[in-house]
């Protein structure tokens, strides 16, 4: 009986070792921080993390933005960020970190850090200096009777669709900045529009208020 149980603890042991040493740091790869204008000049962050783990992607916890020397803090759970699939990488973020009342965001450096569900922390520093004011006039978008009219500086320009609940489910990238919206291939879910408009050298964007499909018919 005693070697039975001893035998048993041992096991107990080796495995509990086997599981913590199997477990795995996040990774956080890459950071994109970018200004996006939205209208009458407010600004919002668009703030993307390339990330993964190989404990898997439901083991990330929360994602955090922070700026020390203004004491700023944002912070991202699984239910809050946006998860992008790029050329089969994975990205998680969102393009709505606000300041309160709509204030300016402050330049300079900010951390990102990503937190797993075991504790474990891996951060980036990414500077962040957009100019003060936008180069380029606010884009916007319209239309008429199934077709749509885009007025943008921008180099890249987007069409951001969302689904009845609001949230972002296609996107495609625009090849003219007039055409049907048959062309665009929207398909039956998306029941709103926007425009993103971007200049990725500079890593300022901008994004129009939504239009329901439906005005533009």
């Amino acid at each position: 009986m005693k070697r039975t149980f001893l035998a048993a603890a041992s096991l107990l042991v080796a495995c509990a070792l086997l599981f913590s040493c199997s477990h795995a740091a996040p990774r956080l790869d890459s950071v994109s921080l970018r200004l996006v204008y939205r209208a009458a000049g407010v600004e919002r962050l668009s703030f993307f993390a390339l990330v993964a783990d190989e404990d898997g992607f439901l083991d990330l916890d929360a994602l955090h933005l922070l700026n020390n020397s203004s004491q700023l803090y944002w912070s991202l759970s699984a239910k809050d960020w946006l998860k992008v699939e790029r050329t089969g990488e994975t990205w998680i973020g969102s393009h709505t970190i606000a300041m309160a009342d709509d204030a300016k965001f402050p330049r300079g450096a900010y951390r990102a850090v990503l937190v797993d569900k075991g504790g474990d922390r891996i951060e980036r520093t990414v500077a962040f200096d957009p100019p003060l004011a936008s180069a380029r006039r606010f884009p916007s978008l319209s239309g008429t009777k199934g077709r749509y009219r885009v007025i943008s500086e921008y180099p890249k320009n987007v069409i951001v669709g969302y689904d009845s609940s609001g949230a972002q489910s296609r996107t495609v990238q625009l090849k003219a900045k007039e055409g049907l919206l048959s062309e665009l291939e929207l398909g039956p879910a998306i029941q709103s529009i926007a425009l993103w408009a971007e200049d990725e050298e500079s890593r300022v964007a901008a994004l129009t208020d939504p239009v329901s499909i439906k005005a533009l018919y």
